[in-house]
């Protein structure tokens, strides 16, 4: 038995209570603001329709039958908009077959009326307040978990498991529909210079000063890529080597007026359009690979990017 005088602390949320009988929505809104929550009231189906397809809320509350559309109704309408709403079904005339119905539609809980006690109302809220609160949460570490798994850690950049999984889909999509698709490759010029003379910290703000020239100097559409040690490789989907030269140059340019406290920082540069003599994912980052090589050796130094000959 529930003890009416228990504290229920359900935190905060926003409830739509939908209920015909004016009085008893009345007590169920003194109930539920009394608990801290914030209401938002339906006289009818009806208005309970136009609140779930204008306002987002967290919990629903309804009554079974009502005027222009019954409560099931109601929460299957709400769950194809937000499938983790929560949703208690009320009714004076329960049944086996609408309980059944009503748990098939996602309902949390289904109770009749009238209500035993109050406070039977309020712990139920409370928990389905705080399933919701369980499933928003679970959802997000897992986004996250997720979200640091394809991350490199230090530059916030993608990593290379994230580059694979990319390039696999931009070059089919490049081969099936003729699209063009170009990578770069960056690398950082004596980094261990860097890590010898100022230590591993400066080289680490180096790389991080590296990839936020970067991130600044791509598309939304572009991924950008820690690959390893001191390289980045970059994706352009829809970019020929002309227009990855390009941004290239303009990743040259960020570096080189980057505040780097340690010194200056300078970059060697790679260009490779896609083409079916590539015949791998390998390939095609060999060649870019290459050409950032070739940009490094360059005697003059003035030559900082390169681009795999012939460029298409």
């Amino acid at each position: 038995m529930v003890d009416e005088q228990a504290e229920i602390n359900p935190g905060s949320g926003t409830i739509l209570i939908a209920e015909d009988d004016p009085d008893y929505r009345s007590l169920l809104i003194r109930r539920a603001e009394k608990m801290g929550l914030t209401i938002i009231e339906a006289a009818d189906g009806g208005e309970a329709m136009q609140v779930i397809r204008q306002q987002k809320f967290d919990l629903m509350v309804v009554d079974l039958y009502m005027p222009g559309y019954n409560g099931i109704d109601l929460v299957k309408a709400a769950r194809k908009i937000d499938p983790e709403v929560q949703a208690l079904i009320l009714t004076g005339s329960a049944s086996v077959e609408t309980a059944v119905l009503a748990l098939r539609a996602g309902v949390y809980d289904y109770l009749t009326k009238p209500l035993d006690s109050m406070a039977t109302f309020e712990m139920v809220l409370s928990r389905a307040l705080e399933r919701r609160r369980l499933i928003v949460e679970n959802r997000r570490l897992f986004e996250e978990v997720q979200r640091l798994a394809v991350t490199d850690p230090l530059t916030e950049l993608y990593n290379r498991h994230k580059l694979q999984d990319t390039l696999a889909i931009e070059i089919e999509r490049a081969h099936r529909y003729q699209r063009p698709l170009s990578i770069i490759m960056v690398d950082v010029d004596e980094l261990k210079v860097i890590n010898d003379n100022f230590g591993h910290k400066a080289g680490d703000e180096a790389l991080k000063c590296v990839g936020s020239a970067i991130q600044r100097s791509v598309r939304k559409v572009d991924l950008a890529t820690r690959y390893g040690g001191d390289e980045f490789v970059l994706v352009l989907p829809e970019a020929d080597c002309k227009e990855a030269t390009a941004v290239a140059g303009r990743i040259a340019h960020e570096i080189d007026q980057a505040n780097f406290e340690s010194g200056n920082l300078a970059v060697s540069l790679g260009v490779a359009q896609w083409s079916p003599q590539f015949k791998s994912i390998e390939s095609f980052i060999d060649a870019v690979d290459n050409a950032m090589y070739k940009a490094k050796r360059s005697s003059a130094r003035k030559e900082k990017i390169v681009a795999v000959e012939p460029c298409p």
